[in-house]
């Protein structure tokens, strides 16, 4: 090996052991904080924090499980109460066909033998929707003289009545119903409305009275 070589070797080995040195003394003069005692009240404190943070979640997870609990029982009664929504659709186009069927029966041909156990035959049908509907909830939306509320009704046309106060149902085409509190059919109606001379005259009346 040359002369230069060792001197480079030295002078790096020299350097090797002054970072030692000076690492030694730094770890002398900066003790790590795991080699400080913990005095009982930090312990204490510490203890009273981690009760304190399992209280909290103990508290969420009651709150969180109760809430669960709530909607759990709301979804199974709703599925109770709005689970035959399809069925009572249904049987009300079923109940629209029986009252036009009875109705198109003219009260000459009821007594006519040859139909009279079909008219006993329908009117037996429409006890038994009735029943049903009951048992399950539906009930018919009322309309006539009703005020009209666009929530449970739909207008289909307008008639002019001056002797009632407009907006008022004066026909009902096609009646509405209800499953429970849930519209499941709107009724369609006819609402009253003033003639034009009648209103102008509310017009004229409301102009003096501002």
């Amino acid at each position: 090996m040359s002369e230069e070589n060792k001197k480079v070797d030295e002078h790096q080995k020299e350097e090797s052991d002054n970072l030692e040195d000076l690492n030694k003394d730094n770890s002398n003069e900066n003790p790590s904080k795991s080699d400080t005692p913990i005095s009982d009240e930090d312990i204490i404190l510490k203890l009273n924090e981690e009760i304190s943070d399992l209280k909290d979640q103990r508290l969420r997870a009651i709150a969180e499980l109760e809430n669960f609990r709530k909607r759990a029982e709301k979804d199974q009664s709703d599925a109770l109460k709005y689970g035959v929504t399809n069925f009572a659709k249904e049987i009300i186009n079923i109940k629209d066909n029986i009252e036009r069927a009875q109705s198109s029966i003219s009260d000459e041909v009821k007594t006519n033998d040859a139909v009279k156990s079909v008219v006993e035959g329908l009117d037996l049908i429409a006890q038994a929707t009735v029943s049903t509907f009951e048992k399950i909830g539906i009930k018919k939306v009322e309309s006539i003289n009703q005020k009209f509320d666009h929530n449970l009704h739909q207008a289909m046309m307008e008639i002019e009545k001056d002797e009632i106060e407009p907006g008022t149902i004066v026909q009902e085409i096609l009646p509405g119903y209800t499953l429970h509190d849930r519209l499941l059919r709107p009724a369609m109606v006819g609402v009253s409305k003033n003639t034009q001379e009648n209103q102008e005259n509310r017009d004229k009346k409301n102009e003096e009275t501002e």
